[in-house]
This record gives structure tokens, sequence and C-alpha cells, in this order.
């Protein structure tokens, strides 16, 4: 078990078991995806294709995740805190609990009405990743990034934001097309997350950053969260990543934008049997995988050794595992 706390930019894993293997691994928190801008588990292709494009059933989904967090959290055998602010991370840390911060991927759940803000917020949403694979009524996403027609941040993103950085809930802008992610940084007055991703000029994919991209994010005060998924990692489909991949995308995004820029957003989503089929059958997905050794939480201990061969001080580790996070919790949350 590490002697330093760990938290994660990015995970889906949301039952009781994954929170308590979650804290056997050594995590002290994460930020939990409750749910994504499409219905990744609907329970026929033809639901989940109608998902992708529409606004229907979002706001109730992710409010049903969000009421299953709290009745988890409500019974202390699971060790669960939902954090509301700052001071719940030491309160959990304390207790032995695992601090859980309740996020989404995608902004669909916020609807067309930015003082939807004010109904999230009291029941514990302190997180909102704008994008995922698609366009929202927030800005473009990732797969428009050539299109020169795409508004970047809309209107209503930029209102969003500025709602997010009054009430102290965290901007993340992974998935998001460069253009969004420009404007996200020249809105907002808080640091903002890019919670699963890796330098693109060494993995060529889209979710990846360019080089200036991550120097932008170092200096807005930001976090990048390194993906674990062997796509994101190697730069192309079909192969699995080993740990010393992973931990070449660490010592490259710290070398581009500084070690202060460098966080952990494993991405982990398999392990669910109940939504593992309907996932990889809809998303077309059979092919992924997670970093050989790294395939979930339990296997986290896997990533301090490399850190250590590769020349990484311990303060650098410690930023890497969960400092740099911390200090985007502290400068962010209520």
């Amino acid at each position: 078990m590490p002697d330093f706390p760990v938290y994660l930019a990015h995970d889906h894993m949301q039952r009781p078991e994954d929170y308590l293997r979650d804290l056997e691994g050594g995590v002290t928190g994460k930020i939990v995806h409750l749910t994504v801008d499409s219905w990744i588990d609907a329970p026929s292709q033809a639901e989940y294709d109608h998902a992708y494009y529409s606004y229907d059933g979002f706001r109730d989904r992710g409010l049903a995740a969000l009421t299953n967090l709290h009745e988890i959290a409500s019974d202390p055998a699971n060790k669960v805190r939902v954090v509301r602010d700052f001071a719940d991370l030491e309160t959990a840390r304390s207790a032995g609990q695992l601090a859980v911060i309740a996020g989404n991927e995608g902004g669909k759940i916020l609807g067309s009405n930015p003082s939807l803000l004010d109904a999230w917020f009291p029941i514990g949403l302190r997180h909102v990743q704008f994008n995922w694979a698609m366009a929202n009524l927030l800005g473009a996403s990732q797969t428009e990034e050539d299109d020169p027609a795409q508004p970047g941040l809309t209107e209503f993103g930029r209102q969003t934001v500025e709602g997010m950085n009054e009430r102290g809930m965290i901007v993340d802008v992974s998935h998001s097309a460069p253009q969004t992610i420009l404007d996200a940084l020249e809105t907002t007055s808080k640091p903002i997350l890019n919670s699963h991703s890796g330098g693109r000029a060494i993995a060529n994919k889209q979710q990846n950053l360019w080089d200036e991209q991550i120097r932008a994010m170092a200096e807005n005060g930001g976090v990048i969260g390194i993906h674990f998924c062997s796509r994101l990692v190697l730069g192309k489909n079909g192969v699995q990543a080993e740990i010393a991949d992973v931990v070449r995308q660490i010592e490259y995004v710290a070398d581009v934008g500084g070690i202060d820029v460098v966080g952990l957003g494993p991405d982990w989503v398999l392990g669910d049997p109940a939504r593992d089929g309907p996932y990889l059958r809809n998303t077309g997905q059979e092919d992924i995988s997670w970093t050989r050794g790294l395939e979930n939480s339990s296997e986290l201990p896997n990533l301090w050794n490399p850190l250590v061969g590769a020349g990484f001080t311990a303060t650098e580790i410690e930023k890497i595992a969960g400092g740099n996070m911390l200090r985007l919790f502290k400068d962010v949350l209520p």
C-alpha cells in the first residue's frame, strides 16, 4: 500500500465491490463517471443508436446513478464518502473511506439550461466532462475537430463553465474538440481537468493532446489524467499495451508540460458482467483492452516501481499518483 494519496481522475466502476477493491489497491479517492453521453449498456443496438444523438433519458439515468451512489455511501460497510466539499477528502482518508467525487462523462444530463446546475449541485454532482464521442449543446466533440463549421464551446457551454466555476465544480474537457478545449481554457477562472488522455505526438488518437494543448493545460494549472486503455496509450487498436508504455506516456506529458500537469485517468469500464456484454456489443469495441498489469484498481501498485525505474523521484511520483489532483480539488471544490 502506498503511503501517499492516490486520486484517480476517471473511472466508471461503481458497485460496492469496486469501491472496496479501490481501497485495497491503495486508491484514496476518485472521480466516478456515473453515466456517459450515450446509453452504453442499452438493451439493444437500436436503443443505443437512438440515444447516441438524442437527449432522451439522460437526466433520468444520471439521477438514478447518483441516487445509487448515495445509497451505497449510506452503508458504512461500503466505506464510501461522497465528496461535497474539499474537507470531505481528508475526512474520508482519516476514516479509512474511499472519497468519491460524483461526475459524468458528457453534458447531456444538463439539458439546455445552465440553471439546471442548481438542481444537480445540491444532490452532490461535482464534475462534468463536457463531451463524449458526439457533439452536444455544450460544444463540439473530438470527432468534429476538422469540421470548419463546428462551434467549439457554445454560448451555453461558456455559461456552464462560468456556473461550474462559481459553484465549485470540476470542468473536464476530455473528448472535446481542440477548439472546445481552447475556448474552455479561455473562459474558465479555475484550473480544469482533462481526465483521460495522453500525448498525441506519440499516440495519434483524437482523444490525446498535441504538445501545445498539454502546455496550455499546464499554464492553466490543470491536470491531464493519463489513460490506461491500450489504444490510447499506443495510438493503435487491437494491441495490448504494457506498463512500460504507460510510463512512456507519463514521461512524455511531463517532459512537455511539466510534472505538475500529470495525473492518472485509467478509465476502467470493464469488469461489471451486467454491463460488459451490452457495452462491447453496442459500441463495437470487442478488441478493446486495458494495459496488461493495470486492468483494474487492484493492480495499480504495479505502476509505482516502474516509475521509480524510469527515474521519477518520490516527490514526483506522489504528484502523479494524487498530489496534482489534490491541488486541483483544493483550487476548485467548495
